[in-house]
């Protein structure tokens, strides 16, 4: 089991849709010293937050002892401690960070109305995601959905370029409402078209979060051409 002192790590999470770079992204972000961004998990935390969200309501709203009570036990139930307990089950298991890492996350590309039903439903689990992870930081990037509508799978998707306008809409609005909960330094909106275009709109990005400078770094990452998909850089 786990036991890293407490805020010996920070954590940040890369939040986007398919076919916006964010593998690049990813490896942008892995060039920083200290900084391990995991790949796509299938949004496999989501079942944690509804896994959370039961045990929050059945401790609040019922608080029997006895043990003919339908709610027996529900008197000692710890939210807190079924979080805190979740994370260090999500650091051993899935984002294993090493001795060096100062920074741990991952990048999800589902958030797309399929997903999520509404967008308060994309917006309580990303706020679950700092709930989770004390401080969390959100790199949200974008891209133009003409543009990602045309790359990878999406052209057999009839209705691709609805479904990523609104999910473009969707994660513009999540980054205003989570800077204004949480701060201004706690998420950043990238725009693929930018970034790719000047290297130095993801170094200002990642300054704002705080995130270690590697200028260099993240120009090569950037320039190298990835090997999965039928378009190699930039393809997801």
């Amino acid at each position: 089991m786990r036991q890293e002192p407490a805020g010996s790590l920070r954590y940040l999470t890369v939040v986007t849709y398919g076919r916006t770079g964010s593998t690049v992204l990813q490896a942008a972000l892995n060039a920083l010293p200290g900084v391990l961004v995991r790949g796509e998990n299938y949004s496999a935390l989501r079942g944690l937050n509804a896994y959370v969200q039961a045990v929050a309501e059945t401790a609040d709203r019922h608080h029997a002892g006895k043990p003919t009570h339908p709610w027996y036990g529900s008197r000692r139930l710890s939210p807190a401690d079924v979080v805190t307990d979740l994370r260090r089950h999500v650091l051993d298991t899935l984002l294993r960070p090493q001795p060096d890492t100062t920074w741990v996350g991952f990048k999800e590309v589902r958030y797309e109305p399929g997903h999520f039903p509404t967008y308060d439903d994309l917006l309580n689990y990303l706020l679950f995601l700092n709930k989770l992870f004390p401080g969390i930081c959100y790199v949200v990037n974008v891209r133009d959905p003409e543009a990602a509508a045309r790359s990878g799978w999406w052209p057999g998707n009839a209705n691709a370029l609805e479904v990523l306008t609104t999910t473009r809409a969707w994660l513009a609005a999540a980054t205003d409402d989570l800077q204004s909960m949480l701060g201004p330094s706690r998420a950043v909106l990238l725009d693929y078209e930018a970034w790719t275009a000047d290297t130095g709109e993801l170094i200002s990005a990642f300054d704002r979060l705080g995130l270690p400078r590697a200028d260099d770094a993240v120009r090569a990452a950037v320039g190298q051409r990835l090997e999965h998909g039928p378009h190699s850089r930039g393809s997801k």
